[in-house]
């Protein structure tokens, strides 16, 4: 009796051994730390067409465990901009547990511009017709690309001429950023003799302080399906470079007392 009750005594010591043994070992393999993972200090300068791993440039990470880490970072986002072209990016990465680490630093983007619209087609309409604005704007912007399917448009709003119409044209890009326009729209009655003033651009933008020549602009004058002298075209335009602003250059073309016209917006930026 006396053996029996050894042996179990120490089976039962065997038992309490491999439970605390286990105990420990599912302990040390749940790790809870995090791993470490530095950030540099210093504003990091960017182009906005850089990939992800200029913005890596820099981070460190590791684990006691699991060593250097620093091949698996990942970006985990980017906030919206803050002030001076500067957005806030953080980092995250993962050991074998699962635990975070995670950091954050500022980068700058040294070629920024706001997201620009683009005229595909001038918005000029027949008064009897309907008048579709979106499929003739386009967008751009240097961070997300193509943002056409972001552009919204305001219901018209009408002008001391009873043809203009202003709308205004609005976007806004994943960094938060939100471009707007007020463009004209020129609404008239449907008339074959009415000259015809084709421009280059309905939409330019101008480096402050650079020169523009609104003439320059002039592609072409129809008048009866026959060219028309250009340098018969009326130019009004109030576009001065030196100030950052949004400018409107009327052309119009005055033949037997029928009157065309083109407007082109100017963005001095």
């Amino acid at each position: 009796m006396r053996t029996i009750k050894q042996v179990l005594i120490i089976l039962l010591v065997l038992l309490a051994i491999g439970h605390i043994a286990t105990s420990i070992y599912q302990g040390s393999s749940d790790r809870k730390d995090p791993p470490t993972i530095s950030c540099p200090s210093e504003v990091l300068e960017v182009s906005s067409s850089d990939d992800e791993a200029v913005l890596l440039t820099g981070i460190t990470a590791s684990d006691p465990q699991d060593g250097d880490l620093t091949d698996q970072v990942i970006v985990g986002g980017i906030s919206k901009l803050i002030s001076n072209n500067t957005a806030k990016v953080t980092f995250l990465v993962f050991d074998s547990d699962d635990n975070m680490g995670m950091c954050t630093r500022y980068i700058r983007y040294t070629d920024y511009q706001r997201p620009q619209f683009a005229i595909k087609e001038p918005l000029v309409y027949a008064s009897t017709g309907e008048v579709s604005l979106l499929n003739r704007l386009s967008a751009t912007d240097v961070v997300d690309g193509d943002v056409t399917n972001r552009v919204r448009v305001s219901t018209l709003s009408s002008t001391s001429s009873s043809e203009i119409y202003d709308i205004t044209v609005q976007v806004t890009n994943s960094v938060g950023d939100t471009a707007w326009l007020q463009l004209p729209v020129l609404v008239q009655e449907t008339d074959p003799l009415r000259p015809v003033i084709t421009l280059n651009s309905y939409l330019i933008y101008v480096d402050m302080g650079s020169e523009f020549d609104p003439a320059a602009n002039i592609e072409s004058v129809t008048v009866n399906q026959a060219p028309g002298n250009v340098s018969d075209v009326s130019i009004s335009s109030n576009v001065d470079t030196s100030k950052a602003d949004t400018y409107r250059v009327t052309y119009t073309y005055n033949s037997d007392g029928k009157v065309g016209t083109a407007i082109a917006t100017v963005v001095v930026q």
